[in-house]
């Protein structure tokens, strides 16, 4: 026997219900955030659609970034719009914080607000980054070819 699940509510009615239930209630605004770390730093973008620089606030500390600001709300009653219907985008203060690797310098960051996009990069310093390390191997008695004596002595035959 198979069982069949049956949604009480059609979907357009729950969204009407949702609209009636949440008339003119306001969300809180969170931006979304994407976090790239690579070999010379972390490269943050996060959206905040209509805010400007003055609007926002940024701190590095230890490994945390805090990104604050205030998404103010755009309607008010003297707009004469009559009541509000529905909202679905959110405002208000918003604090986002993400980890970022221990040791980067807060002196370093470099932060742009273009088209409602804040980008922050922020450089990993010289002793953080990954060097690549030569191995020195040798066969028989004799040092490899990429060794600095090998080479003095290639260019000594010359």
């Amino acid at each position: 026997m198979a069982t069949t699940m049956v949604e009480p509510f059609a979907p357009w009615l729950r969204e009407f219900n949702q609209i009636m239930h949440n008339q003119g209630t306001v969300s809180a605004f969170i931006p979304p955030a994407d976090l790239l770390i690579d070999d010379d730093g972390v490269t943050v973008y996060i959206d905040v659609p209509g805010l400007r620089a003055e609007n926002l606030e940024i701190e590095l500390e230890n490994d945390t970034l805090t990104i604050r600001g205030e998404r103010p709300f755009p309607y008010s009653h003297e707009d004469g719009g009559g009541p509000v219907r529905r909202i679905e985008r959110g405002f208000g203060r918003f604090e986002r914080t993400l980890r970022v690797p221990a040791g980067l310098n807060p002196e370093s960051v470099q932060a742009d607000l273009h088209d409602g996009v804040l980008t922050l990069r922020i450089p990993k310093p010289e002793t953080l980054r990954p060097r690549r390390i030569e191995i020195k191997a040798e066969t028989n008695g004799d040092q490899t070819a990429g060794s600095p004596q090998r080479e003095q002595e290639t260019a000594a035959a010359s």
